[in-house]
């Protein structure tokens, strides 16, 4: 694309992109738009050939872009950020419909894209030289060759960026497969790119879990990084097993919050509240349980309470709405399920409606279920939706080990007046991102991962881009 020339997308035709063109397909789906549960454009789904066709060509193109000087594919990237920012407005009305989420904070997730591609260029890829009197030995780092990229449908524009900067960085080539929930932004994004880069560098492939399998099975695909639930992460990783295929998957959590007796309850009560159910409670690091000191539980949750009363859901445009609806139907009967359960075992709700109402759309109340029992599913399990449990604790060592009794490991945060104190108590939980007063705000910036079943390996940070290189290590001999 030259300078100063507005790129002209159709944002109400959408394609797969394969070697650099638009590629329809005679089977197609149509998204949903969760806010009214009508349906959206259609969509083509990739067939096999179409995907084995992208492999072959990214496998092609991938001699020439490896090769080509890394302050090269930056100007390129750079561009792409560009071309990008002139239709954010575009991207943002898209993504209201394929989402749902309000338009102030679909605003933040597309402004988000320029931030994450404008950080991996800002970085270099390590050399390492160990010199002594017999020999040098270089530690590079090469490209994979080609990456699949397996894509959420809770920031489908977010986090499919922050997979494609890093792996476009290094010198590799990538396969976007985004969520069938949300295809429209990734689709688009990738038809953009098509200005920017040669063919087969950035392709996109719409399809159904089949073509997720296929895509890890391939044997000319060298990576998968794949975003979603546990459950398909240890899927992913067995397909993608039987060719010793690198993997980075950032799986699902279970996040504890864990309130010190000392901090200021009006302050702090309105944050937690937002940790949970930012997105509607649609994150993998969403707050999920909430540890309240005895000798504040009561006052913390009447001010959680009051502020989760004020919060507003409805439709993106709404004004100022906190929330929009649950993405999909599926996820909504999921969510469902936990308010089901929590009523037939008795809780006791202290903000929100034990029964969901019904609309057009996939809305739910934000909900606080008041102490319900460790061996609850609430408590056990991620509901990924706008309900949370609250719990008191007395004894920090029994509730850092409360917290940390789970097979996630995702997030955690800490609250407290004395920072230090809850610095100490941050090192002691089991989780790849911990936030000290402050609910769950991953930044490009720093390494994001987990521990334990919340995924393997990690993306972002100065050291994120080597899950897309080998390491490849010269010993020169001196004569």
């Amino acid at each position: 694309m030259s300078p100063g020339k507005v790129s002209t997308l159709d944002f109400e035709k959408f394609y797969n992109i394969v070697d650099g063109k638009q590629r329809s397909s005679d089977k197609v789906h149509r998204g949903i738009n969760p806010t009214t549960g009508q349906e959206l454009w259609d969509v083509p789904i990739a067939s096999e050939q179409d995907l084995n066709d992208a492999v072959a060509a990214a496998k092609k193109a991938f001699p020439a872009w490896r090769d080509t000087p890394i302050e090269k594919r930056k100007e390129l990237l750079g561009k792409f950020a560009e071309a990008f920012q002139q239709h954010s407005d575009e991207f943002t009305n898209l993504l209201c419909k394929e989402s749902g989420k309000p338009r102030r904070f679909a605003a933040i997730e597309v402004g988000g894209v320029p931030g994450i591609i404008g950080w991996h260029n800002s970085l270099e890829i390590p050399v390492d030289k160990l010199e002594d009197d017999e020999k040098t030995v270089y530690t590079e780092y090469s490209p994979l060759g080609v990456c699949g990229a397996i894509c959420p449908w809770n920031f489908p524009l977010v986090l499919s960026a922050g997979k494609i900067a890093p792996a476009l960085l290094t010198g590799n080539c990538i396969i976007v497969k985004p969520s069938p929930f949300t295809p429209y932004t990734a689709l688009k994004f990738a038809e953009l790119a098509t200005e920017i880069f040669p063919p087969g560098v950035l392709q996109v492939v719409g399809g159904n879990n089949e073509l997720g399998q296929s895509l890890c099975l391939h044997p000319d695909v060298a990576k998968i990084s794949f975003t979603g639930s546990t459950a398909t992460g240890k899927k992913v990783m067995e397909s993608s097993a039987k060719t010793l295929k690198r993997v980075t998957l950032e799986l699902g959590g279970n996040d504890a919050s864990i309130i010190l007796p000392d901090v200021d309850v009006k302050k702090v009560a309105p944050e937690v509240v937002m940790g949970a159910f930012q997105n509607s409670g649609q994150v993998c690091v969403a707050t999920k349980r909430i540890y309240i000191h005895e000798s504040i539980y009561k006052e913390f949750l009447q001010e959680m309470v009051n502020f989760t009363k004020t919060v507003k859901v409805g439709n993106p445009d709404d004004g100022d709405n906190l929330l929009g609806p649950v993405q999909n139907q599926m996820q909504y009967e999921r969510v469902k399920g936990f308010f089901a359960d929590s009523k037939a075992q008795g809780y006791k709700f202290a903000a929100g409606e034990p029964d969901v109402a019904a609309s057009k759309g996939y809305f739910i109340q934000p909900t606080i279920i008041d102490n319900p029992p460790n061996d609850s599913r609430i408590i056990q399990e991620e509901p990924f939706g706008p309900i949370v449990p609250t719990q008191p604790w007395s004894d920090l060592e029994e509730v850092i080990a409360r917290a940390n009794n789970t097979n996630s490991g995702l997030g955690a945060c800490v609250w407290g007046k004395d920072v230090e104190k809850a610095s100490k108590v941050a090192r002691r939980l089991e989780a790849g991102s911990v936030f000290v007063n402050s609910w769950e705000k991953p930044t490009p910036q720093a390494l994001f991962g987990g521990h334990k079943e919340s995924g393997i390996g990690g993306e972002w940070g100065k050291t994120g881009l080597l899950a897309y290189c080998n390491p490849h290590v010269i010993h020169v001999y001196k004569s």
